[in-house]
C-alpha cells in the first residue's frame, strides 16, 4: 500500500506538452503528448467543429479521473492553426480541445502510448512549385503584373518548364530581355513552413520592392543554385540539394529547369521520400516525354519502392534570426464544500485554494528548436494547513537540432519510454546515426513526493523508427538504484505501427534481478472504411513494479536497508517475488458514426489482481527488535524453534505459522475477474450548434457483487462565449452479502471566456449515497468551486 501509496502521485500531471508541425502542404499536425500511458478509445464529432472531445484512459493501475485538479494547456504560437485550448478532465475519461473557430479535424493515436494527433488544415498552405509564368510582350519599361490575370491582352509567351523544344526557348528568350521581370523573394524554410519554399513576386511599380530581376540574372541563379545543389548531392546532403532544386523551380523557366526537375526526384528518393520522388519523376515524364533523361528516369520510378523510408525530412538552415515566443497560464480556484453523516448536521470538510503556474517558452527556427518549460501548482488547505504543499511538476530545458540529428532535454520532467517508470531530475538525449536509427541515454533521480527514500537510474536505448506502414522497434536496457542499493535491472523492447487506418504499440520489461516479468502489454485502434472505430488492448504488469519497497510491509522493516542489512540481498529480493501481485487488464471496443450527428460506443473491460504467498523467517523478523534498544521485547521469545515473534493472534504477526518450513506466511487473496460492460451515444449538434450530448449506460460484474452506472451530460453553449455543462450520474451496487449501495450525483458548471486570455467558471455539484442491508448509513455532500485563468501569449 505504501509503495502505491507514493507511485500514485506520480502522475497527478496528466497533460506535457503540445507540438505543431505541418504534416503536408495542406495539413498541419498537432500532437498532444501525456504524462503517463493512455489509450485513445473515441472521438466527437466525428471531423467537423469548434469543440472536440477526445476519450481516452490512463492507463496506470490505480488511477482515479476523479482525484485529479482540471488541467489545461493553450496551444503554442503557430501560424499553421487557429488557437486552441486543451482541458482535462471534462465529462468521462474525456478531454476537451477549443478551437478559435470551427475547422474540420481527423483524430488518431500518436506512435507512442504516451500522445494522440489530431490533423486540421493549415491556416496556409504550401505552394507547390509554380505554374507556367506567362510573361506579357510590353515596353522594357513596364513591369509584368503581380497577378498573371490582370496582364494586358497582347502576345505572350509562355516562360515554363514544359519548354523544351529548340523553337520555344528561343522565343522566350527573345522575349525576356524586353521585359522587366519583378523579382523572386523565396521565403524562408521554417520549422512550420514546407519543405518547397514559396515564392512570390512583388509588384515593381510600388517604389518599397525590391529591384527586379532580368532574365540574364534569373539564368544566373539558377545555374548557382544547379552547381551548389549538384555539390550537395554529391556529398549526399539531399536535404540542401532538394531546398536548391526547389528554388530553381520557383524561378522563371530557364535552361536548368529541366535538370533541377530530374535532380528533384533524385534527390528525394536518396532522402527515403519515395512518395514526393514518385510525384516528381511522374511530373518529369509529363513535362518532358522526349528527353533524353526519360529512360532513365522511367527505370527509377519503376524500381522506387511503395513507402517512404524516412520519418521527417531533415531541414536547410534558415539564414533568418529566431526569436523567443513565450506562452504561459496562470490559474487559481477555490473550493469549498460541507457533508452530512446519516442524520447528523451539516458540516464543512473542505475548504482550500488551488493555484497552478504554466510557462512555456521557445526559440526556432528551419533546423534548431530550443524550449524551457516550467509547471507548478500550489494547494493551500485551510482547514488543515499542516497538508498544504507546493510541487514544481516540470521545469527542463530542451534543444533539438535537426541538422545535426541530436535531442537533450535537462531538468524535472515526465518519463517518455525506454524504461524509465517515474518523472525524474535528470537529463536525456538522443542522437540519429541515420533516417532509421537513433540512440538515446537518460540518467536521473525519480521524482516522488514526500518519499523517504532515493532512487537514482540510469539507461540506453537504440531504436530502429517506424515509418508509414512499416513498424519499427525499439531495444533498452536501464538499472536502478534505491537508496544505494541495486533495486532494478532490465531490459526491454518497444514496438510501433501506423498507416492510415492502423496504429499498434506494445512494449515487454523484462527484469533480471527478479527474474520475471514486469510489463507485456500491447493496444490497437483500426478505423475502416466506413469511419467505425475499434480498439482493442491487454496489459500484464506487476503492480506495483518489482522493487525492494514491496518487501517492507509483510518484513516489518522500514527501510530498505534495514530490510538487506537484517535478510541479505538473496531472501529480500525473493521477498519481492513472493509478494508482488501482478494486475492483468484486457479492453476492446467499437465506436460507430451513424449519420452526421450521432456515434455510439461499445466497449468491454476485464481486470483482476493476483494473489501474493510469501514466506518470512521468525528469527529475521525479530532480528531488528533484539538488536534494538529494548532486547527483551516482549514479541520476541526464545523457544523451541528458536528465536520468534509472537502477537496476540498466535507466532505470527502475519497470517499463519507454517509448522514444517518454520517461516510465517504472509499472503493476500486474488481479486478475483472484474468484468465490465459499457455503451455510450454521443450526438453533436444536438438543440443547439456545438451542444453535445452524452448518455452513458454501464453494467459491472465482480467476484461478489454487481454494479450499474447510468450517465447523461448536456454541454449547451449560448449568448457568446458562455458555455453551461450539466451532469447527472446514478450508480447502484448489490453485494452476495446482502450489502447495497446507491449513490447520486448532479452536477452543473459555467463557463465564460471573458476576454481571450481570460476565462471564469464555477461549478456547483450535490452527492447522495446510501448503504442498506446489514448495515444502513447515508452520507449527503454539497460543494462549489470557483475558478479564473488567465492565458499568456
Amino acid at each position: 500500500m505504501a509503495a502505491l501509496l507514493f507511485g500514485a502521485n506520480a502522475f497527478a500531471n496528466i497533460l506535457d506538452s503540445i507540438d505543431i508541425a505541418r504534416a503536408d502542404e495542406k495539413h498541419a499536425q498537432i500532437t498532444i503528448h501525456f504524462g503517463p500511458e493512455i489509450q485513445y478509445v473515441r472521438h466527437v464529432p466525428d471531423a467537423e467543429g469548434k469543440f472536440l472531445r477526445i476519450f481516452f484512459r490512463v492507463r496506470n493501475p490505480g488511477f482515479s479521473e476523479s482525484e485529479v485538479m482540471q488541467e489545461v494547456l493553450r496551444s503554442p504560437k503557430s501560424d499553421l492553426v487557429p488557437k486552441f485550448t486543451v482541458a482535462y478532465p471534462e465529462l468521462v475519461n474525456g478531454m476537451l480541445i477549443t478551437f478559435a473557430k470551427s475547422t474540420t479535424f481527423k483524430v488518431r493515436p500518436g506512435d507512442d502510448n504516451h500522445s494522440i494527433e489530431i490533423l486540421v488544415p493549415a491556416l496556409i498552405e504550401a505552394k507547390a512549385p509554380p505554374a507556367p509564368v506567362v510573361l506579357p510582350v510590353a515596353e522594357p519599361a513596364k513591369a509584368v503584373p503581380a497577378v498573371a490575370e490582370a496582364a494586358p491582352k497582347e502576345k505572350v509567351v509562355a516562360v515554363s518548364p514544359a519548354t523544351n523544344k529548340k523553337k520555344d526557348k528561343e522565343k522566350a528568350k527573345a522575349a525576356l530581355p524586353t521585359v522587366a521581370v519583378a523579382p523572386l523573394v523565396v521565403a524562408a524554410v521554417t520549422a512550420e513552413s514546407p519543405a518547397t519554399p514559396v515564392t512570390q513576386i512583388p509588384d515593381a511599380s510600388k517604389p518599397d520592392e525590391a529591384p527586379v530581376m532580368t532574365a540574364e540574372k534569373v539564368e544566373a541563379t539558377a545555374q548557382a543554385f544547379l552547381a551548389d545543389g549538384r555539390d550537395a548531392f554529391e556529398k549526399a546532403d539531399y536535404p540542401k540539394a532538394i531546398n536548391r532544386m526547389n528554388r530553381i523551380l520557383s524561378l522563371p523557366g530557364n535552361a536548368q529547369t529541366q535538370a533541377a526537375q530530374a535532380l528533384l526526384g533524385e534527390a528525394r528518393e536518396k532522402n527515403g521520400e519515395n512518395t514526393k520522388a514518385k510525384a516528381e519523376y511522374e511530373l518529369f515524364l509529363k513535362l518532358y516525354p522526349t528527353s533524353s533523361d526519360a529512360p532513365r528516369i522511367k527505370q527509377r520510378l519503376a524500381a522506387l519502392p511503395v513507402t517512404d523510408t524516412v520519418k521527417r525530412v531533415a531541414r536547410v538552415r534558415d539564414e533568418k534570426p529566431a526569436e523567443w515566443v513565450v506562452t504561459g497560464s496562470l490559474s487559481s480556484y477555490f473550493f469549498t464544500g460541507q457533508s452530512q453523516q446519516d442524520s447528523g448536521p451539516m458540516k464543512k470538510d473542505q475548504e482550500s485554494l488551488i493555484s497552478s503556474i504554466n510557462l512555456n517558452a521557445r526559440l526556432r527556427n528551419s533546423v534548431t528548436d530550443t524550449r524551457i518549460v516550467f509547471r507548478d501548482a500550489d494547494s493551500r488547505n485551510f482547514m488543515q494547513p499542516s497538508r498544504d504543499y507546493n510541487r514544481i511538476y516540470a521545469a527542463y530545458a530542451e534543444r533539438t537540432d535537426r541538422e545535426v540529428g541530436y535531442f537533450v532535454r535537462a531538468g524535472r520532467q515526465n518519463p517518455n519510454g525506454s524504461g524509465v517508470m517515474d518523472r525524474f531530475d535528470g537529463i536525456t538525449g538522443s542522437y540519429n546515426l541515420n533516417p532509421d536509427f537513433k540512440v538515446s541515454a537518460v540518467y536521473g533521480d525519480a521524482v516522488i513526493f514526500n518519499a523517504p527514500f532515493k532512487k537514482t537510474f540510469y539507461g540506453g536505448s537504440v531504436e530502429f523508427a517506424a515509418q508509414l506502414a512499416r513498424p519499427g522497434a525499439s531495444l533498452y536496457a536501464i538499472e536502478e538504484k534505491l537508496d544505494g542499493l541495486l533495486n532494478r535491472r532490465a531490459i526491454g523492447s518497444e514496438f510501433r505501427y501506423f498507416d492510415g487506418a492502423l496504429n499498434g504499440y506494445g512494449m515487454l520489461d523484462y527484469d533480471l534481478l527478479y527474474k520475471g516479468m514486469n510489463i507485456g502489454m500491447g493496444q490497437l485502434n483500426y478505423m475502416d472504411k466506413s469511419g467505425n472505430n475499434y480498439f482493442v488492448s491487454y496489459d500484464y504488469r506487476k503492480s506495483p513494479s518489482y522493487s525492494l519497497l514491496n518487501a517492507l510491509p509483510s518484513s516489518g522493516y522500514s527501510n530498505a536497508n534495514d530490510l538487506v542489512a537484517n535478510v541479505g540481498m538473496t531472501q529480500s529480493r525473493q521477498l519481492v517475488s513472493d509478494t508482488t501481485s501482478a494486475s492483468s487488464m484486457f479492453a476492446a471496443g467499437v465506436t460507430v458514426p451513424v449519420g452526421e450527428r450521432w456515434q455510439f460506443g461499445f466497449d468491454y473491460r476485464m481486470s483482476e489482481i493476483t494473489g501474493t504467498n510469501a514466506t518470512i523467517p521468525l528469527a529475521q523478523m525479530c532480528k531488528e527488535i533484539q538488536d534494538g534498544a529494548n532486547p527483551t521485547d516482549p514479541l520476541c521469545v526464545e523457544g523451541p524453534r528458536g528465536t520468534m515473534r509472537i502477537s496476540e493472534m498466535g507466532l505470527c504477526v502475519t497470517d499463519s505459522y507454517d509448522m514444517i518450513t518454520k517461516t510465517c506466511r504472509a499472503s493476500s487473496d486474488a481479486s478475483g475477474r472484474t468484468n465490465m460492460y459499457s455503451a455510450q451515444a454521443i450526438a453533436t449538434n444536438l438543440f443547439v450548434p456545438n451542444g453535445i450530448g452524452v448518455a452513458y449506460l454501464g453494467y459491472i460484474s465482480g467476484p461478489n457483487y454487481t454494479g450499474q452506472n447510468l450517465g447523461l451530460s448536456y454541454i449547451y453553449p449560448f449568448i457568446e462565449n458562455w458555455r453551461l455543462e450539466n451532469n447527472i450520474r446514478y450508480y447502484s451496487q448489490h453485494s452476495d452479502s446482502g450489502q447495497n449501495s446507491t449513490q447520486f450525483s448532479p452536477s452543473v458548471k459555467l463557463v465564460h471566456q471573458w476576454r481571450p486570455d481570460l476565462s471564469i467558471e464555477g461549478e456547483l455539484g450535490y452527492s447522495d449515497s446510501k448503504n442498506t442491508g446489514t448495515t444502513t448509513s447515508s452520507n449527503k455532500r454539497e460543494y462549489l468551486y470557483l475558478g479564473i485563468r488567465w492565458d499568456y501569449r
